[in-house]
């Protein structure tokens, strides 16, 4: 996109990419403020990952150095199975564009990326939780809805 670039995110990043992950989930619950800020538990855990080289992210920045949107790509150890070792399997996750930044193809650009990133280092495929307003992002790239399920256990 003129006038956008992605890039690896850094330690520096972190505040963005938390807020972003905030952000995130507020509009995903359709309030301005989530009820829980995860913020420091993220915060902790992003930077230990980020360092384990297990947590790879990516930020669009504008003319100006702002970041306008972000994501991450999770290296989630996923259970053997039969025929199958224990391995790490990428995930994609966190994928949050600024509002007045959106409908400009930056969430392509991070998936785009995570997704060149994934086949460079030999994975076959990647992974992600898709809210009813990614998807299309998503399916525009090749990505195909899988079944999942879920209960609240209370």
């Amino acid at each position: 996109m003129p006038g956008f670039k992605i890039r690896r995110a850094r330690a520096a990043d972190i505040d963005s990419l938390v807020e972003h992950r905030q952000r995130m989930f507020e509009d995903q619950a359709g309030v301005e403020s989530a009820s829980v800020d995860l913020g420091d538990p993220y915060r902790a855990w992003a930077r230990e990952m980020m360092k384990q080289r297990m947590l790879h992210c990516y930020v669009v920045t504008d003319r100006r150095g702002n970041v306008a949107a972000s994501g991450c790509v999770w290296m989630r150890q996923v259970q053997p199975s039969q025929g199958r070792p224990a391995a790490l399997v990428p995930y994609l996750m966190s994928m949050y564009t600024v509002p007045r930044f959106r409908r400009k193809g930056l969430a392509s650009m991070v998936v785009k990326e995570a997704m060149e990133w994934a086949k460079k280092k030999g994975y076959g495929k990647i992974t992600l939780h898709a809210s009813s307003t990614g998807r299309k992002v998503y399916s525009k790239l090749g990505w195909k809805r899988t079944w999942e399920m879920e209960v609240e256990l209370e």
